[in-house]
């Protein structure tokens, strides 16, 4: 068969009588390069014939090297041709084409983000498999490694989107000008086609408007696929261009039935089809014209389409497409690392920005709404806004040195979500200078002292999804926010409506102002709906946009987003309408359908096994963690609810007998479990081997292999939406990005059957988990992970043998970690119980371990037990470490210093627990005055800061002590009273000096207090001078609500009783009600007051004042 060439072309005169009338004859496409100038005579001809001279068939696709740099025929032109055949059509083609000259050039400095179009090209029947593919496997993949490169993808998939009732023209115009969107967001389309043996929807002239016609050099007589690929691709060779073509045997693996589906009946419809591919290799290097395989699989039920197997994730029609635009768009967009620019101004929440700039209220702003409404989105935004705002000094009312700003995201990151940490971190933040506590009861108070300080630097501070805190009676009753906040301080939260910490902050007298992040408006909603899918080339019709806001759950945006992203990722246009109608209208609801889907399409058990294990972990798992822990696959499936029924497992039973047994005498059983396993120097191995999904109680140590990461790959590339984005290093958590996802897992998996099913569940996973904690190398998350998975199975001997391990009781012991330990141990036995295990420990250490590491082992069990409350195991060890210390290690000055001093602390506290002064009381108070000068005598010799505050603390204490040994009235070892009184001053005025050069009012008032406790006459003007003088210092520092400003107010009701009963027990009354405040109205010291208060002499005075107010 001969063929013309563009060489041979010739433009013939013919009549011009039916020329349209307002056609835009100028209307050309920037995409194109410019046609060599003709003639005027040769423009005013409007219709022309190609005439064919020589030449084969298999040397046309040759010819496409020889193309000029220019054009030969301009676009307006060629849409006047009229081929007759597949050859002439092709043609013409050539005729608008150009010799590839322009090359992809990368960008330069790119820090920013940037989006990545990708088109998709095929007809719709015969590749719905591949373009499930793509969908649900490649391009997700694609979009997880372009989002390192800080770059968008979005793939033009055009299966729906246009519009039933669309017109031809609409048609034509979404389906090309998509690639025209390609051409303007990136140079070159990232264009993909995918060929076989239909060719598609071949408009005729009246389909096609003159315009539109000229603006895309219509070539008439080719389908619009092809259309596509001659705009997208053919006319100036894209270098983004990839083409796949199903090998032909695929066709013979097909039902008869379905054949007529996926190739043509007409000899030159498939004649046209083969010039096309042959046109395709001429054109395009081979690299890029790549033939796949792959077989009939079956009728898909819910979309009723074709499956085709041999498209894996290993298949070359997934590595093709994946390689090669890596390749390309890796190549094209480079990202430059530097530095990035200063954040921008993000546009607010006008009420929060009001709140924050407006004059103090004394009150919280809190913004309310139920799951998925938005808040963190709004939050996040704020913070982002206010930071922009402070560094620009933009907020009025705050110091020379302007506001600081804190944010504390619950649930975002490791640990947020324990109230004592977040309140460590906040008061650490807040710059405040004292002493931050340990147990989550002193730190409430203290963060109520220091939120309503007047001295406190100004400070903003967000605090998102209250709700998500660890269920305490702290956190629920949000106890450590102060009734009314200091003038410097703006607070803004976050919290689900009607949870408790809400109805909390609600029942407040001074109630905090709300903002309701409600339901979103139904003009709201369309336009979500609109720019979420239209932003992938989709668009729904008016009856199918009303039948998706008609649900009551898409007043939710987490829900709408979550629908419009099942709808985009559906494939089959016709059953779109119903897809909608099937969409669940509740948030957990919608959730579980996704789930199940992603369960059906993305790695069934593994999914299960996926989402069990993230929601059982405490903080979330590291990526190579799960892929240990997946790495089993076969043998992660817990019995299902008929198997657990018919054969319970033994463990469970077993279970319930040692826990009882282990309440009966929990102490003495550790202390057997713990010695006879650490007889051990490792797991032997021998245990006999029980059936993976039983609950077992130990675990011998073994190889894990991870899984496979093409299996991986299926997983993540569903779920990855659903969770928090994980760091370029792959080290990131890995956990849910919001909580309704936890909540839709847990009911899906977790809240199904009988009580002990659920509970069998529970016990799984935890144990699973806890299995694989033990052996990891990685101490830090074996110490973040491993107890509270043993909590959880209630494994109080596994518990207490991990809270051994030295690096994870170093871990747990730290100081910003010592409230785990301590709950641990509560948990393991007691502290009774772990003082006995760590004495045995270190006893073992000492066969093994350098003086050294005994030294310091020693001095960290002793600061854990003095916190524990077991003083007298705590004085034995840390007198231990001294005496290496002193007469092995050298005498390290910095190391007595610090051992001296927790002998000072443990000595002190053990003092206390005295109710009265005695002989004995005031030896033992001689004792620790004579250890803390000790201490001082190494501390004040070491330079910094640090120092400096620490030894301000021993002044305070030896202060203190000296003047409690002075009220014993006795002389010991040549010290008597009148010298401890002496003594007592001078260490008062050298604590006064620390503390005002760091600024420390707190301690400061406390050294006040001690001046007029003991040094100052009793009952003297000057006393009650140095107790206001404390009292003003402490109010300043810590505000009324303080253990210290009631016992400062105490003493002054006890030095002026005498001379003034009634002002006396307005002190006492003072004092009373602070402490219930801090307290609680039970608590032994609150009790003491009221014991004082209900005096008869009190009780008379409380009786005229009722009546006076009467």
């Amino acid at each position: 068969m001969g063929c013309g060439s563009s060489r041979n072309l010739e433009v013939v005169e013919q009549n011009q009588d039916n020329v349209p009338q307002g056609s835009n004859t100028n209307t050309t496409t920037t995409k194109q390069p410019s046609a060599v100038p003709v003639d005027a005579a040769k423009i005013q001809k409007k219709v022309f014939k190609v005439r064919k001279t020589s030449g084969s068939i298999d040397t046309f696709t040759i010819l496409w090297e020889e193309l000029p740099s220019k054009p030969e025929v301009t676009l307006q032109e060629v849409c006047e041709l009229q081929p007759n055949n597949a050859i002439e059509c092709w043609d013409a083609v050539r005729a608008t084409s150009v010799k590839q000259e322009d090359t992809v050039k990368p960008a330069i400095k790119r820090r920013g983000w940037k989006t990545i179009r990708l088109f998709v090209s095929s007809t719709f029947k015969d590749f719905h498999a591949e373009r499930e593919v793509l969908v649900k496997q490649v391009f997700p993949e694609l979009r997880l490694w372009c989002e390192k490169l800080k770059l968008h993808l979005i793939e033009c998939d055009l299966r729906w989107g246009v519009p039933k009732e669309a017109t031809s023209e609409e048609t034509l115009r979404i389906c090309l000008g998509e690639i025209d969107r390609c051409f303007e967001d990136n140079q070159w389309p990232f264009f993909l086609n995918l060929s076989s043996h239909r060719s598609g929807w071949i408009p005729n002239k009246t389909d096609v408007p003159d315009y539109l016609a000229k603006e895309y050099g219509w070539i008439f007589g080719t389908s619009i696929t092809e259309m596509e690929i001659i705009h997208g691709a053919f006319r100036g060779a894209n270098p983004n261009a990839l083409f796949l073509i199903r090998d032909p045997k695929f066709i013979s693996t097909l039902p008869s039935e379905l054949k007529e589906n996926f190739s043509e009946s007409n000899s030159d419809a498939i004649e046209k089809m083969e010039l096309l591919k042959k046109c395709i290799k001429g054109r395009f290097p081979e690299s890029r014209v790549v033939t796949y395989s792959c077989e009939f699989d079956g009728i898909d039920k819910v979309s009723e389409t074709v499956r085709a197997k041999g498209l894996g994730s290993e298949s070359i029609f997934v590595r093709t497409v994946i390689d090669f635009f890596k390749s390309q768009i890796s190549y094209q967009y480079p990202l430059d690392n530097s530095e990035m620019d200063p954040l921008e101004v993000i546009r607010e929440a006008h009420e929060i920005q009001d709140y924050i700039c407006s004059s103090n209220s004394g009150i919280p702003l809190v913004l309310v709404g139920v799951a998925g409404a938005g808040k963190s989105a709004v939050l996040a935004r704020s913070a982002a806004t206010t930071v922009n705002k402070a560094l620009n000094q933009d907020i009025p009312g705050g110091s020379n040195k302007g506001w600081n700003v804190f944010y504390h995201f619950i649930g975002a990151a490791p640990g947020s979500t324990d109230l004592g940490f977040m309140l460590q971190r906040m008061l650490k933040e807040l710059k405040y200078v004292g002493e931050i506590p340990a147990d989550t009861e002193s730190l409430v108070r203290l963060s109520n002292i220091v939120l309503n300080s007047a001295n406190i630097e100004p400070t903003i501070l967000f605090f998102d999804a209250l709700n998500q805190l660890d269920k305490t009676k702290e956190a629920e009753q949000v106890s450590w926010l102060p009734f009314e906040l200091s003038a410097n301080i703006r607070i803004v939260c976050s919290v689900i409506n009607d949870t408790p910490c809400h109805r909390s902050l609600s029942s407040r007298s001074n109630k905090p102002k709300e903002i309701l992040c409600g339901p979103l408006d139904l003009s709201s909603r369309r336009e979500i709906v609109d720019q979420v899918l239209t932003k992938f080339n989709k668009r729904l019709d008016n009856m199918q946009m009303d039948s998706l806001l008609a649900k009551e759950a898409s007043a939710n945006p987490l829900w709408l987003s979550i629908a419009c992203e099942e709808l985009r990722v559906f494939g089959l246009f016709s059953k779109v309408t119903e897809m909608i109608k099937g969409l669940a209208d509740g948030l957990l609801e919608l959730l579980e359908q996704v789930l199940t889907r992603f369960e059906e399409e993305s790695g069934g058990h593994l999914m299960v096994a996926t989402l069990c294990f993230l929601e059982c972990s405490r903080h979330g798992l590291l990526e190579r963690e799960l892929l240990e822990l997946l790495g089993e696959d076969e043998t992660l499936k817990p019995y299902s609810q008929e198997e657990f029924q018919a054969n319970p497992p033994e463990a469970t039973k077993e279970k319930a007998e040692i826990d009882t047994n282990l309440a009966n005498d929990l102490s003495q059983r550790l202390h057997v479990t713990v010695e006879e396993t650490y007889r051990k120097t490792d797991f032997d191995g021998t245990v006999e081997k029980k059936d993976d999904r039983e609950v077992s109680g130990s675990f011998s140590k073994k190889q894990r292999q991870p899984l496979p990461a093409a299996k991986w790959a299926v997983v993540f590339r569903s779920l990855k939406p659903f969770l928090r984005p994980c760091g370029d290093s792959g080290e990131g958590r890995l956990d849910f990005y919001h909580r309704a996802m936890s909540k839709a897992v847990r009911k899906k998996y977790f809240k199904v059957g009988s009580d002990d099913y659920r509970q069998y569940l529970y016990t799984y996973w935890h144990g699973k988990l806890a299995e694989y904690f033990e052996q990891v190398e990685n101490q830090d998350r074996k110490a973040e992970e491993l107890p509270y998975h043993l909590e959880k199975l209630l494994d109080h001997s596994r518990l207490a043998r991990c809270l051994l391990e030295w690096p994870v009781f170093e871990k747990l012991s730290a100081d910003e970690h010592n409230i785990e330990l301590l709950r641990s141990w509560r948990k393991a036995g007691g502290y009774v119980t772990a003082s006995t295990l760590y004495l045995q420990s270190l006893e073992q250490l000492s066969a093994t371990a350098t003086d050294d590491e005994i030294a310091d082992k020693k001095w960290r069990v002793a600061r854990f037990l003095c916190r524990a409350g077991q003083y007298k195991e705590a004085e034995t060890l840390i007198k231990e470490a001294i005496d290496m210390e002193e007469n092995i290690l050298g005498a390290r000055k910095e190391k007595l210093a610090n051992q001296f001093e927790l002998l000072t602390d443990i000595l002190s506290e053990a003092s206390k627990l005295a109710e009265f002064i005695s002989v004995k009381g005031g030896k033992d108070h001689y004792v620790v005055v004579q250890t803390g000068l000790k201490s001082i005598s190494y501390r004040k010799n070491l330079a910094g800061d640090d120092n400096k505050y620490h030894l301000g603390l021993l002044e305070l204490l030896v202060s203190f002590h000296y003047g409690a040994f002075s009220q014993s009235r006795i002389t010991h070892q040549g010290l008597n009273p009148a010298d401890g009184i002496s003594k007592c001053e001078v260490h008062c005025n050298n604590a006064i000096q620390i503390f005002q050069e760091l600024g420390d009012v707190g301690h400061l008032a406390e050294a006040y207090q001690n001046v007029a406790t003991f040094v100052s006459e009793e009952g003297s003007e000057e006393q009650m001078q140095k107790y206001n003088k404390a009292l003003d210092l402490c109010i300043q520092a810590y505000g009324e609500n303080h253990k210290l400003t009631a016992r400062i107010v105490f003493n002054m009701g006890i030095i002026i009783e005498y001379k003034n009963k009634e002002e006396s027990y307005n002190y006492y009354l003072r004092a009373y009600n602070i402490k219930c405040e801090i307290l609680g109205a039970t608590h032994p010291s609150t009790l003491r007051t009221k014991a004082v208060l209900d005096e008869p002499g009190f009780r008379i005075i409380a009786e005229s004042l009722e009546q006076e107010t009467n």
